[in-house]
């Protein structure tokens, strides 16, 4: 868990160096939780609606990962991504209580291995 959280907020120092003001992608690779029915009943439950509440978060998607065309189980659960306008905007929103709880309430549901990596947008071109 301590990498997840880490990985956010370390968010600030990759975020407080970009010089452009590309949009943001905020990447979250839950792992195989032991529960899926509690997994699922938490995380839609209560962590995306918070999620959802947040004015700064331009897109949202999450995907449930499928098995291989061989049978093999995928690495990840579940793959939530945020879009922001620009890294200042994701910096911003970063400093609020809103966020700082959303981050917090992770230790609560995500099993351990998962991990987060932020992206600026490159494809496709407006």
């Amino acid at each position: 868990m301590w990498q997840l959280r880490a990985g956010i907020l370390a968010a600030s120092l990759i975020i407080s160096s970009a010089a452009t003001s590309e949009e943001l992608k905020l990447t979250v690779l839950y792992k195989q939780p032991q529960n899926a029915e509690e997994f699922d009943k938490y995380y839609f439950g209560k962590h995306m609606p918070m999620v959802y509440a947040l004015k700064e978060v331009k897109k949202t998607e999450v995907a449930k990962q499928q098995p291989a065309p061989n049978g093999s189980p995928p690495p990840y659960y579940i793959v939530t991504e945020l879009w922001f306008d620009s890294p200042e905007v994701f910096k911003a929103m970063a400093a609020t209580p809103e966020w700082k709880a959303i981050v917090d309430d992770v230790a609560n549901f995500a099993p351990p291995g998962t991990s987060t990596a932020f992206a600026s947008i490159v494809e496709p071109k407006k």
